[in-house]
């Protein structure tokens, strides 16, 4: 992580620290020790999804989809993030409470019945270039 109490928190050690394999440079809240939540996560999130449909999509992401899994304090942000950036995502979660505290929120759109119909609403909304957040009961 790169928390590094003020002491130590020079350049010179967190150099030497990265070198050793024990440091990271942290950007988004959960770098640091101002984590605020999902909220706090969103644009870093969103940032990444953004960068990677300019490197290989032209910076078109319609029609396109993410896959990812967790939709609790930090993983919550996926399928907003994905949505803002263009994409659709299909986001696996193991706790029915988190789906539903995610579709109340509006942090992801709608759930699936089954791994069947997220594909089924996947293509769908692809051929549509609509970007549209499903999640999906199950364990990633």
């Amino acid at each position: 992580n790169s928390n590094l109490v003020p002491h130590w928190a020079t350049w010179e050690h967190f150099n030497e620290l990265d070198r050793q394999g024990l440091m990271m440079y942290g950007q988004m809240t959960a770098g640091s020790w101002i984590y605020i939540g999902t909220q706090g996560i969103v644009q870093g999130t969103y940032e990444t999804f953004a960068e990677a449909a300019r490197q290989h999509y032209g910076g078109d992401a319609r029609g396109k989809w993410v896959l990812t899994a967790g939709l609790g304090g930090m993983g919550g942000a996926q399928p907003l993030a994905a949505t803002f950036a263009g994409f659709s995502s299909l986001n696996i979660e193991c706790q029915q409470s988190r789906i539903d505290f995610r579709l109340k929120t509006r942090y992801v759109d709608e759930q699936a019945t089954d791994l069947d119909d997220a594909i089924a609403r996947l293509q769908r909304y692809a051929a549509e270039g609509r970007a549209i957040s499903i999640a999906l009961l199950g364990n990633a």
